[in-house]
């Protein structure tokens, strides 16, 4: 059985100076942009902008969220705004906590792992293994996404809570005998499970792997095991199967997952193959993760056939031979076997036949634990100098940890990270149109525009690049040119509320305001919620004379967003418009107390209080 080594912090100080290397790593990422989902789940929703810490606000941001499914991380976003607002570095500061929790837990679960029956004559090495493992599994340039694309939290807090689960699991079970103890961490462990699976939906194999855990390092394998646990196998796959009905709800299942092929632009087997190549592609980053090979929109492109592309073929075989090395080696290597069962069974829900992106590096974050616990571990094992194998390991934690340091300097900045990815994805649309966004909040304007051009003549049928092209050139004053290219965002995605919206501000600047109101109005009858378009709408109505409409659209824009300063502003203006200076100067004096560097709305109040003061003299 070996003998159990001497407690010390060294393990726990060593797996600590690596969280604060990650610390620094990951500085230079800390104020970069909001990209892809993140507008979508943080900036754009409502229902996270919570100004108290009650239980219905809480719960209309866990449930009501555009991903009600993940309600963990959801809250956990309404936390970020309650304290900080849409300030970045706050969302990013807390991923980055996560990924350091994460980390600990690493150190934890493989630290844990050498005190089951099937590992414990290499309990000598085991403090070293894991923190070694947890150091380079912290600090892998691999992971950068999932630490610096803010919405990806949902991942990052799936794994905390299934690492915690899995943890509690063992450690009950390692208990010499039955009692409260136990029975308490059998209850965390059941929590922490929920809470992963409130976070995202990849917590769905979790039962699955504490099954295949027991098994391997509890049961040392045994087949008379096996046998009489098939009910509680047989149990485990309907739990897991009843968590995805849980998050599909009442809709079919089967439609869920083959519905969105209706478009016949690929099938649901051309996606498989090309996620067999997508897993070959995740290996060889897991091994060699040089920032140049880290892009955050990889253009990979489909597999048609076997043969088309060629690297099909050789990938299915060389995943179905990993998994049949796995069961090959599984007796005498029961560590490297289950991080190969773990590494494909926990990419089975992202990449199989659900139409999601093609490629995206946070899908290996989950993943990757197991398989560098492993490496680890055999690297212990083949070089029989322990210093040997820890200064190899040291090395390549400091190699990967700058190669996280550069990656991250280019999550700092939207410009270079969208540079970067044209670089290299230069025949994709995507990023050509994501970098002119970036270019145009900087307002270079010029530049942004060529780059939507890029995107269009890339993809012509690109609604999401014509419009922002449109946008760009009713800034630059070009303003039948805009109109033209959001006309034309329009057709191709008639439910585009953004494109009526700014087709209205164009028509506003023409003063043109029947055409503008019709599309401001079209603008908020399909997101009523915008409030925006009610703000530019209420303007449009003042202009042409309907105050009383305006106030309205106004009082809405407000109820909407309590904090919108440009409403207020515009309300004190139609009330000054009726004469009503009294209510005008308490709609002003509002938008600068949201606003005080609004220079419009101090002019506004000081010349409605000149008004006051004229009519009271």
């Amino acid at each position: 059985m070996g003998t159990k080594p001497n407690k010390s912090s060294s393990e726990f100080l060593m797996v600590a100076a690596a969280a604060l290397l990650v610390v620094f790593c990951y500085m230079g990422a800390l104020s970069g942009p909001f990209v892809f989902d993140d507008e979508h789940n943080i900036t754009e929703n409502r229902f996270i902008r919570i100004s108290g810490l009650d239980p219905s606000g809480l719960y209309a941001a866990a449930f009501k969220s555009p991903l009600p499914n993940r309600p963990v991380a959801n809250v956990s976003f309404a936390f970020n705004y309650y304290f900080n607002g849409t300030n970045v570095v706050g969302y990013r500061f807390v991923n980055i906590l996560i990924h350091i929790i994460n980390g600990f837990l690493v150190f934890g679960l493989v630290r844990i792992t050498f005190e089951t029956p099937a590992l414990s004559a290499q309990r000598e090495t085991a403090g070293l293994v894991a923190a070694l493992a947890a150091a380079v599994w912290m600090l892998h340039p691999l992971h950068t996404q999932s630490v610096s694309y803010i919405v990806q939290r949902m991942t990052s807090l799936a794994v905390l809570f299934y690492l915690l689960s899995m943890l509690c699991y063992i450690r009950a079970r390692l208990l010499p005998e039955s009692g409260p103890r136990r029975i308490a961490l059998y209850g965390v462990c059941g929590l922490a499970g929920l809470l992963a699976f409130g976070s995202k939906e990849i917590a769905a194999t979790l039962p699955l792997f504490i099954y295949l855990y027991e098994w391997f390092f509890l049961q040392r394998l045994q087949n008379g095991w096996w046998r009489r646990s098939l009910p509680a196998l047989a149990g485990v796959c309907i739990l897991s199967a009843a968590i995805g009905l849980v998050y599909i709800g009442s809709r079919d299942p089967v439609g869920e997952i083959l519905a969105p092929y209706a478009d016949g632009s690929f099938s649901a087997s051309q996606r498989l193959l090309t996620q067999a190549r997508a897993v070959c592609f995740y290996i060889s980053l897991i091994f060699w993760p040089a920032s140049s090979r880290l892009n955050l929109d990889h253009d990979f492109p489909f597999s048609l056939s076997l043969l088309d592309p060629t690297a099909t073929l050789p990938a299915v075989l060389a995943l179905a031979g990993l998994l049949a090395f796995a069961i090959f080696i599984a007796r005498r290597d029961a560590l490297s076997a289950y991080a190969i069962l773990w590494f494909l069974g926990n990419l089975v829900i992202e990449s199989s036949v659900i139409r999601l992106e093609t490629v995206f590096e946070h899908r290996t974050y989950l993943p990757s634990v197991m398989p560098i616990a492993a490496l680890t571990a055999s690297l212990f094992r083949w070089v029989r100098r322990r210093w040997a194998a820890a200064a190899v390991l040291a090395a390549i934690a400091l190699l990967w940890a700058g190669w996280t340091w550069q990656r991250s300097q280019v999550w700092g900045d939207a410009v270079a990270l969208w540079q970067d990815c044209v670089n290299k994805s230069p025949a994709k649309a995507r990023p050509y149109n994501n970098l002119g966004s970036a270019l145009s909040e900087h307002n270079r304007l010029p530049e942004a525009a060529a780059n939507f051009q890029k995107a269009i003549d890339l993809r012509p049928n690109y609604a999401d690049a014509r419009y922002n092209l449109g946008y760009a050139w009713v800034r630059l004053g070009r303003l039948q040119d805009g109109v033209q290219q959001l006309l034309e965002a329009v057709r191709l995605e008639p439910g585009n509320y953004m494109a009526h919206n700014n087709i209205g501000v164009a028509y506003l600047l023409q003063e043109n305001y029947p055409e503008a109101i019709r599309h401001l109005q079209q603008a908020v009858d399909l997101a009523p919620e915008f409030e925006t378009a009610r703000n530019n709408l209420a303007v449009a109505l003042n202009g042409k004379g309907d105050l009383e409409g305006a106030i309205y659209h106004l009082e809405q824009a407000i109820r909407i967003n309590p904090h919108y300063a440009e409403a207020y502003n515009n309300l004190g203006l139609v009330l000054k418009e009726q004469g009503k200076l009294i209510q005008a100067v308490e709609k002003f004096r509002r938008a600068l107390a949201i606003n005080p560097a609004y220079p419009a709305a101090r002019l506004n109040l000081e010349e409605a209080e000149a008004q006051l003061k004229r009519a009271a003299d």
